[in-house]
């Protein structure tokens, strides 16, 4: 698609790697040596994250809420208008499948921005599921919205000089529809734009003419992050895993009715607890942690690495690793080798699921 084409092509300028996924869509993960230019960015000023790779699918009419409320995780139908919820679909056994962030546009429509790569499996599951309710299924990206977030303390700063106005989501430029619903990233803020195709590029360029704006890419996004204590799927959790384990309590109910998975986690949330659990790793900036490592407690490995950032606050990184959950609700140091030194410290992650 031309628009993805001439996107790619001002990431492209800055020396980036981009990852490329069904229809052509680009994912920008670095920019060579600007990782430090990007954190900066994100942190005091307003970095730009292309996500035009996400499928944006739409869920509009009368039964909409009603038919994703049975198949999603999180309570859609206690959503505003305006909000953003995460949450994720589960197979029939509880372990997830996909994770969302879904938008309620309006009244009877919401908006299911799904990871990249994921959309069309997505799509599927619905479209499977769809049978006599009253609603349409609209895959947005074919012809009418792209995504592109903004993140950091002057993002609201820069939308309004585009014409957002922050009283309602829903705003026009040039005429043309944007949605702009707000969503931090632990505590720095994000703005998710879903913005007309035909002006996305001229929005997209706008932004980069403002002061203290920039491009950002995954490896800047994921170091914000796992300081902030976020997991990522596919980085920090696969589809061998419950929502538990993860860490996701932002992303799931437990008092909302009945949804494909829900059984398991109702069974594992009242009356048990996960064999693994996600955590909050504190180590110091001079030890050289890297994901996958192998983690180590009282002789014994207990598991491993996921995610570890390179940012340093105070002479401190933060990581994620999935350990035992016997471990994980202890109060004891971890070791990189079976009879090293006990020198990574832990805690719960923000969102962990007690």
């Amino acid at each position: 698609m031309e628009i993805y084409q001439k996107i790619d092509a001002l990431h492209l300028n800055f020396g980036c790697s981009i990852h490329e996924y069904e229809g052509g869509a680009g994912l920008p993960i670095s920019y060579s040596d600007r990782l430090t230019e990007e954190i900066n960015l994100l942190l005091n000023g307003c970095g730009l994250f292309d996500l035009k790779s996400c499928w944006l699918i739409s869920l509009k009419g009368a039964d909409a809420g009603l038919f994703l409320q049975g198949m999603v995780t999180s309570d859609v139908l206690s959503q505003k208008i305006g909000e953003v919820q995460p949450s994720l679909i589960c197979s029939n056994k509880g372990k997830i499948k996909h994770h969302l962030e879904i938008i309620r546009s309006y009244e009877n429509e919401w908006i299911v921005s799904c990871d990249p790569g994921e959309g069309r499996a997505v799509g599927t599951i619905f479209d499977n599921y769809h049978v006599r309710e009253d609603f349409k299924l609209n895959l947005l990206n074919s012809g009418e919205m792209l995504r592109v977030d903004m993140l950091g303390p002057q993002v609201e700063n820069s939308l309004t000089k585009l014409g957002y106005a922050g009283e309602n989501h829903v705003w026009k430029y040039e005429g043309k529809t944007v949605l702009s619903v707000k969503f931090d990233l632990g505590k720095l803020p994000r703005f998710i734009n879903l913005i007309s195709k035909t002006v996305f590029q001229k929005i997209f360029e706008q932004i980069l003419e403002q002061e203290n704006v920039g491009l950002t890419g995954l490896e800047a996004f994921d170091e914000i992050r796992v300081l902030e204590g976020i997991p990522r799927s596919g980085e920090d959790y696969t589809e061998k895993n419950f929502p538990q384990e993860a860490g996701l309590g932002d992303h799931i109910s437990f008092d909302k009715g009945c949804y494909i998975g829900q059984e398991p986690h109702a069974r594992m949330y009242h009356r048990g607890h996960p064999n693994w659990l996600s955590v909050w790793l504190n180590f110091a900036e001079k030890i050289n942690l890297r994901s996958g490592a192998e983690l180590f407690c009282e002789g014994q490995q207990i598991g491993s690495i996921s995610s570890t950032g390179s940012f340093s606050e105070d002479g401190i990184c933060r990581g994620i690793a999935m350990i035992r959950h016997e471990t994980a609700k202890g109060n004891k140091r971890l070791s990189l080798t079976i009879d090293g030194p006990p020198v990574i410290e832990f805690d719960a992650l923000p969102n962990t699921i007690s």
